[in-house]
């Protein structure tokens, strides 16, 4: 058979990069782009929980490393893609796979189950064309029993073949020993349990999977019908129908885009390009935000008065990185709080941030 046959009848890789809110699984997925075969033509679905899309532009060149050939991006926003943005998902899912990739990396919100995502990639019509390789589960040592005591991360945690301890340069050497005691204790056993810095995920973790059995299809509720968890996310339907593309200009300059919820609100904006940020200024607002009780996570790339930048916060660690030029700015919070903050006052406070001429 040619050579381009066997591609066109090869099943492709997929992998799915899962955690919870803030455990770098973007800077993971961006170490793992950087280091992919020079050869392969790798594509990414990218999950977020919010209305604003911002991860898929983090996963974007720098401005000094320029344009990355070989990779594309797409992103679902609005929702889970396990329940209710589960029909966009097998959308931009099935026009990803028809593009042929050489692997295609999966990054779900971290309130999103990986069960059902498995559970679409397990059946009719996608199985067929797809080879499930490891899933990788990041964890904080830092906050572990936080995150193991979550519904969605403990789904996370059973469907891992790889478990990692992220950011273990913060860890103390008390809070790493647990980990690996927890972790190695799991039934059943991992393929495979290390630590990582800096979202260094080593490219041959990708292919270390373990043996699943019936549970690639198994899931109990396939996408979109797990009752708890569409209760907890019942607002999303709401919030996918407003996840759509927003084009801001001179007239329309901020538009806002939030949504409460029982499980995370969020509380987003998208800026017109011809708005320019004071980069200090705006640094020290995001790290006042990072600071709220309940914060989970704080994304943005912004036009600067020093360039395009990306920001990301969370538990404490700030990560700024110059981009490449944008068609707009983008910033959004997650935060998990009873009485979160009034979004039009947290406008107020970002308009603050803008220089003046």
């Amino acid at each position: 058979m040619p050579e381009k046959n066997k591609k066109a009848f090869r099943r492709i890789p997929v992998n799915l990069i899962a955690g919870p809110l803030g455990v770098g699984k973007t800077t993971a997925i961006n170490h793992l782009l950087e280091h992919r075969p020079t050869n392969e033509r790798w594509a990414v679905l990218v999950n977020e929980y919010g209305l604003v899309g911002l991860d898929a532009a983090l996963m974007q060149p720098t401005a000094e490393s320029g344009a990355t050939p070989g990779v594309e991006i797409r992103e679902v926003a609005g929702g889970c893609i396990c329940c209710s943005a589960a029909f966009m998902f097998e959308v931009s899912l099935m026009r990803l796979l028809q593009r042929r990739p050489d692997r295609l990396l999966i990054e779900p919100t971290g309130l999103a189950t990986a069960s059902g995502i498995l559970g679409t990639l397990g059946r009719p019509g996608f199985s067929e064309g797809v080879d499930v390789r490891s899933v990788v589960c990041l964890l904080d040592p830092c906050r572990l029993d936080e995150a193991t005591s979550r519904e969605e991360v403990q789904d996370q945690i059973e469907a891992a073949d790889v478990l990692l301890a992220g950011r273990s340069d913060l860890a103390t050497a008390d809070q790493l020993g647990s980990f690996y005691s927890w972790a190695n204790a799991l039934r059943p056993v991992k393929r495979f349990v290390g630590q990582i810095e800096k979202g260094r995920v080593a490219p041959e973790f990708l292919d270390l999977v373990a043996d699943r059995g019936a549970t690639l299809l198994g899931s109990d509720h396939p996408p979109g019908t797990n009752p708890e968890h569409h209760e907890a996310h019942e607002h999303d339907t709401v919030a996918q129908e407003q996840a759509v593309e927003l084009i801001c200009d001179a007239s329309q300059p901020i538009v806002q885009r939030s949504h409460c919820s029982p499980a995370a609100s969020t509380m987003g904006w998208i800026c017109w390009d011809g708005l320019v940020f004071d980069a200090q200024q705006v640094s020290r607002w995001l790290r006042e935000l990072a600071q709220l009780p309940g914060a989970r996570r704080i994304k943005a790339v912004l036009r600067t008065n020093e360039g395009w930048k990306g920001f990301n916060f969370a538990d404490g660690i700030e990560e700024v990185t110059q981009r490449g030029d944008r068609k707009d700015s983008r910033l959004e919070i997650v935060i998990e709080s009873k009485r979160p903050p009034n979004a039009d006052t947290l406008e107020q406070t970002l308009r603050a941030c803008l220089v003046t001429s």
